[in-house]
């Protein structure tokens, strides 16, 4: 085999290739975006979800000296809400979502996150604490 057709196949070679990882998507599929009224349902399993909510509390678990006899604590959280203009604390919706840096997110703003259910999903209950996997900011309700 000479130079020039060793070149050449490796051109074809290349420009083949380069065709292939064009011609299929490196897209994820989309995750569900689910609603409140869809974690009421009870239906979930353990796969992530995506949800978007208002943060309406942040909660930081207090320190606990070495040695100490403390409180336990639920966890670092945030609390979610579909709606955070509604005045009926009894009609409010919300879920709580499990993080390490609850202090990193802002009361009233908007977010959309990417979570899965902690611990395992039983049937016929209601989802209402999720840990939390990624999440964007969207907006700010004044």
């Amino acid at each position: 085999m000479t130079i020039r057709s060793t070149l050449a196949t490796g051109v074809v070679l290349f420009c083949l290739l380069g065709t292939a990882s064009f011609s299929q998507e490196n897209k994820t599929p989309e995750l569900p975006l689910l609603t409140f009224g869809d974690l009421q349902k009870g239906d979930r399993d353990d796969t992530p979800f995506r949800i978007e909510g208002y943060v309406i509390q942040t909660y930081k678990c207090p320190p606990c000296p070495p040695g100490a006899m403390c409180k336990p604590c639920i966890g670092d959280h945030i609390v979610i809400t579909d709606n955070v203009k509604e005045a009926d604390p009894t009609l409010v919706k919300h879920l709580r979502i499990f993080t390490d840096k609850p202090e990193q997110f802002e009361l009233k703003k908007k977010y959309s996150f990417v979570v899965k259910v902690k611990g395992k999903p039983r049937k016929d209950r209601a989802i209402e604490e999720v840990d939390l996997i990624r999440f964007n900011a969207l907006e700010i309700v004044d």
